[in-house]
């Protein structure tokens, strides 16, 4: 009988107890599930967790918490929040052994954990913040506002992180973040008596190159790839445009973003992929609704990153590349996607893809009753569009060329494919609602970025019919009808604007040049001169006005606006050019130095292939003021054969004069420079 008690007693297994689960709490849970944290309740203590037991032997075993959606093996990330095998085995036989507390004695020290309001990432080297709080109202419907964010940049930096703060994360559904150096997204910003202002980011507002810089529910704070870091010039704005949901109660948040810099310059620019469909139309009841696309690579490429995107309907994602040889990789694979929980997704190594790979994706929705997240009761038809009750489809996907040489290529193919999409897409909306203005001025934008100028001053002109109060579609009206060579119908365009928003900078610029073009200097001068009042960092004001100056003689000011011009953009080549130009020609021998024309005019040269009349015009100028003449002559005769070639008899018979000159071994010099 001993015997046989012995032996049952060699078989019972020791009880788990908290000392033996709290580092894996501590390690997974408590980082969000602490006083003052994102949790909505505290595992801090055994008290904590025996109080949830029930509850977490839940979610840990369906995989809910830690909220971490890939699937295993198909795809290896950085940081990921998944519990290992051991580790849920344990929690579970925790729970089943009655959740017992141990000997507190035994418990190991709980690590320090950063307080609650610190920044995920250490502390920024710069935060900014909105400068005051919005109040997002109790009712209604989604609100779409944009928010400008001064920026206390006293030189360039480069930027290595960026973590985004929404102040009351239960009201944002998405925040879309740019970067604007022009302050016209601050000018709409002041007309409006809130703060911020109605609707979007203008185009100006930009996005960092490649950078995945949105925010979304559940994401968190990650520095960009190695050697990927971004530039951030002094006088932008930082622009946030967030989408708003009502929850009841009026809510009052204050965005605030931590910067985190390096001194490191970039080595590589990635650029943002995006796969997906603008033209979702799922009906009521469908449980199996499917939004695939593809893309195949134009180049050697890595994958840096991945950020799924969709909303309630949403049920699986899945993402794979299939390599010439017809092998396939997976990129990444959700079963049972949540939009309360999105993150973009970085790559322990870099996802090595040749030339000619394949990549795909493929999302299924379920529109029925059966989808518990389905906003709708009953279902009902949903479409594409950025409000929750909406759909979205996209994954984008960060990548960057293998090849510096084949960066532009890729880039280029991406936009193509992009561009399209957004056409198909606001084609499809403007369809179903032809009463809305702004889906005329979206088609007409894309039709203007594709040199389709006819079909966009259609639709400017069916947006003005049902607004004629709308300057900037005058505005982009005038453009397009410049751009057909229509100046008088240009120029009332532009003129609308102004009468409509008199401090409409781009509109004087442009005007300003209609009017030179016409013969009336004096006027185009005055609008010049008001665009560049108005916004002092307008590149394009700034070298009209500098040119026209030049024309009239008045070489010191021209050269302040050419300087100005280049400061703004260092590698504005027809800023390099006017100054050159100047620095070479001019008859006053302070203003002249023909060592720095040489310099500035060949760096235009480059950045133009040889192929801008005006800046092989500059060059030879520069060559003949450094006693370079046969270089000066050189320069003139390939000008020349291009203006010949183009049909441009004017210019070659100007340049001619010219190549007489140089050949005579003078420099050319404007004695009525000022």
């Amino acid at each position: 009988m001993i015997a046989l008690i012995a032996a049952a007693a060699l078989t019972v297994e020791a009880r788990v107890s908290f000392n033996d689960i709290a580092p894996i709490v501590w390690r997974r849970c408590t980082t969000c599930h602490r006083p003052g944290a994102i949790g909505p309740f505290s595992l801090a203590t055994y008290e904590d967790v025996k109080r949830r037991a029930t509850q977490i032997k839940i979610v840990t075993a369906r995989r809910i918490m830690p909220p971490w959606k890939p699937e295993p093996g198909k795809g290896d990330f950085e940081s990921e929040r998944r519990l290992t095998d051991s580790e849920l085995e344990q929690i579970q036989r925790w729970i089943a052994d009655g959740a017992i507390e141990g000997d507190s004695k035994d418990l190991p020290p709980m690590p320090a954990q950063p307080a609650a309001e610190a920044w995920q990432l250490g502390t920024p080297d710069l935060v900014v913040r909105m400068p005051e709080a919005y109040t997002v109202a109790a009712g209604g419907t989604d609100v779409f506002r944009t928010f400008v964010l001064p920026i206390a940049l006293p030189r360039a930096r480069f930027v290595r992180a960026l973590e985004f703060r929404p102040g009351t994360a239960r009201v944002v559904h998405h925040a879309n973040i740019g970067v604007d150096r022009t302050r016209s997204s601050r000018q709409l910003d002041l007309k409006d008596p809130e703060p911020g202002y109605v609707g979007g980011m203008v185009p100006d507002a930009r996005y960092p190159e490649g950078q995945l810089l949105g925010w979304t529910p559940g994401q968190a704070a990650h520095p960009v790839p190695p050697g990927t870091a971004w530039r951030l010039e002094p006088g932008s704005d930082l622009v946030v445009q967030l989408h708003m949901q009502p929850t009841g109660k009026p809510e009052t948040l204050q965005v605030s973003v931590g910067f985190y810099f390096t001194d490191e310059a970039p080595s590589r620019t990635p650029l943002g992929l995006r796969l997906g469909s603008e033209t979702i139309d799922i009906p009521p009841g469908a449980r199996d609704y499917v939004v695939a696309d593809r893309y195949v690579l134009p180049v050697d490429a890595d994958v840096l990153a991945v950020q799924p995107h969709a909303h309630n309907l949403a049920r699986r994602m899945e993402a794979g590349a299939t390599l010439p040889d017809g092998t396939t990789r997976w990129l990444i694979a959700i079963d049972d996607w949540d939009f309360r929980w999105q993150d973009v997704y970085r790559y322990k190594n870099p996802v090595a893809l040749p030339k000619g790979t394949a990549i795909a994706m493929r999302y299924t929705y379920d529109n029925s009753d059966g989808n518990a997240r389905n906003p709708h009761h009953p279902p009902a038809r949903v479409v594409w569009g950025q409000n929750t009750s909406d759909e979205m489809g996209d994954l984008w996907i960060q990548i960057v060329a293998r090849s510096a040489g084949d960066a532009a290529v890729l880039a280029d193919d991406i936009r193509r494919k992009s561009h399209a999409e957004d056409l198909a897409a606001y084609v499809k909306l403007l369809r179903e609602d032809p009463g809305n203005p702004l889906r005329h001025d979206a088609v007409g934008n894309l039709y203007l970025e594709d040199a389709r100028y006819d079909d966009a001053i259609a639709e400017y002109r069916a947006s003005l019919s049902l607004n004629a109060d709308s300057a900037p579609t005058h505005y982009n009206l005038g453009f397009a009808l410049s751009m057909r060579g229509r100046r008088d119908e240009a120029r009332g365009a532009f003129e609308q604007a102004l009468r409509l928003d008199p401090e409409y900078a781009q509109a004087h610029n442009n005007l300003g040049a209609m009017l030179q073009l016409a013969g009336r200097a004096g006027e185009a001068l005055d609008h010049f001169r008001r665009a560049v009042a108005l916004r002092p960092d307008n590149v394009d004001a700034q070298i009209n006005l500098a040119q026209l100056l030049s024309a009239q003689g008045r070489a010191r000011e021209a050269l302040d606006h050419f300087e100005a011009a280049l400061t703004l953009r260092g590698d504005s080549a027809q800023a390099l050019a006017g100054i050159a130009w100047i620095r070479a020609t001019v008859a006053d021998p302070s203003l002249r130095n023909s060592e720095q024309a040489v310099t500035f005019a060949e760096r235009a040269a480059a950045a133009t292939g040889r192929r801008d009349l005006s800046v092989l015009d500059a060059l030879a100028a520069a060559y003949a003021s450094a006693g370079r003449f046969d270089d000066a002559v050189a320069i003139v005769e390939s000008g020349i054969n291009l203006a010949t070639a183009g049909g441009l008899d004017a210019a070659a018979a100007e340049l001619r004069q010219r190549l007489i000159l140089y050949q005579r071994r003078q420099p050319y010099r404007q004695s009525n420079f000022l």
